[in-house]
C-alpha cells in the first residue's frame, strides 16, 4: 500500500492542478460512501455537539464538505509547491502580522483548517522563515511525502520532544518565528480547542503559553480557508502577548484557547479533526 501511495503522489505532481483536487475530493466521498461511513457519523455527532439547533440539512452539508476537505488536502500534498506560483494564495493580515517579526520572538498558532501545509509556503512568500514542533507520521510513505513537501519552503522541522523544545526556546531568544499547532490531537482525545472542556497543562496550547512568557514573545493565530475553485485564503490575526501579572498555567491555556477556538467554529466543516473525540483529557 505504502509503495502504491508514493507512486500516486509522483502521478498527481504532472496533473493539473483542479484534477488532482477534485481527485481527492472524489476518492474521498466514496471511501467515507462505501467503505468508513463512521468518519461521516462522528463528524455529524461533533457538530450536533457545537450547534445543537442547527437544521439537519444544514448538519449533512457541513459533513460532507469536511469530507470533500480532506479528500483535496490529500491529493494536495502532491501539488502544494505549486499554488503560490499559479497565484491561488491570497493575504489577509500578514502585514501587521510580520511588522515585528525578526525584532521580537514570536510565536504562530497554526490550525488545522483548510489545507495547512499551504501556511509554509505563505511564510515563504512574505520572507518569514520558520520553524515548526511537529509530529512524526508513523507511515513510512506519509512521513516521506511530508517531508518532501515541506523541505521546499525552508521549514526547518523540529521534533516533539525535550530537545525540540530546546531548539524552539534557541529560535525564540533569537527573536526567530516558531509554528505551534495548537489544535492537535494525542491517544486518540482532542487536546485543544477545549470546547467546554477545563482547560489543562498537557498539549500545544501550554507549550505556546510557557515559551511566550519565558521569552516575551508575541503571538499570532494564523490558518488557511480553502474558497471556491482551489483557492486559499490564508488569515494572519492581529499580533497579542499573554496577559500582563502573575503567570497561572490554566488561565494562560484558557486565554490561548480563546484565541483559536472562535477560528474553528467559523470554519468547522474545514477543520482536520471534526471527526475525532472530544472526550475527557486524562
Amino acid at each position: 500500500m505504502q509503495a502504491l501511495e508514493r507512486v500516486l503522489h509522483r502521478a498527481l505532481r504532472r496533473l493539473p492542478i483542479p484534477l488532482v483536487s477534485d481527485i481527492g475530493a472524489r476518492l474521498a466521498w466514496l471511501k467515507i460512501r462505501l467503505i468508513d461511513p463512521k468518519v461521516a457519523r462522528k463528524a455529524r455527532d461533533n457538530i450536533r455537539r457545537h450547534f445543537p439547533d442547527m437544521p439537519a440539512a444544514e448538519v449533512e452539508r457541513l459533513v460532507w464538505r469536511f469530507v470533500d476537505n480532506v479528500g483535496r488536502l490529500m491529493a494536495e500534498f502532491s501539488i502544494v509547491h505549486r499554488f503560490a506560483e499559479s497565484g491561488r494564495l491570497e493575504f489577509v493580515g500578514a502585514e501587521a502580522a510580520r511588522a515585528q517579526v525578526g525584532k521580537v520572538p514570536t510565536i504562530a498558532l497554526c490550525l488545522h483548517l483548510g489545507n495547512w501545509e499551504v501556511l509554509a509556503s505563505a511564510m515563504q512568500m512574505i520572507g518569514v522563515p520558520v520553524a515548526s514542533i511537529s509530529e512524526v507520521p508513523e507511515n513510512a510513505a506519509h512521513r516521506d511525502i511530508a517531508d518532501a513537501t515541506r523541505s521546499g519552503f525552508d521549514v526547518k522541522v523540529l521534533p516533539p520532544d525535550r530537545n525540540g523544545a530546546l531548539r524552539a526556546l534557541s529560535i525564540l531568544k533569537g527573536n526567530g518565528v516558531l509554528a505551534l499547532f495548537p489544535d492537535e490531537k494525542r491517544g486518540g482525545t482532542m487536546m485543544a480547542p477545549l470546547f467546554g472542556r477545563p482547560p489543562h497543562a498537557k498539549g500545544n496550547l501550554a507549550l505556546a503559553a510557557k515559551l511566550a512568557r519565558r521569552t516575551g514573545a508575541q503571538l499570532v493565530v494564523v490558518y488557511c480557508e480553502r474558497l471556491e475553485g482551489v483557492r486559499f485564503r490564508l488569515h494572519f490575526e492581529g499580533p497579542f502577548h499573554m496577559d500582563a501579572g502573575p503567570s497561572d498555567p490554566l488561565a494562560d491555556v484558557a486565554f490561548l484557547n480563546s484565541r483559536i477556538e472562535p477560528a474553528i467554529l467559523r470554519h468547522l466543516d474545514q477543520w482536520y479533526y471534526l471527526d475525532d473525540s472530544l472526550g475527557p483529557i486524562a
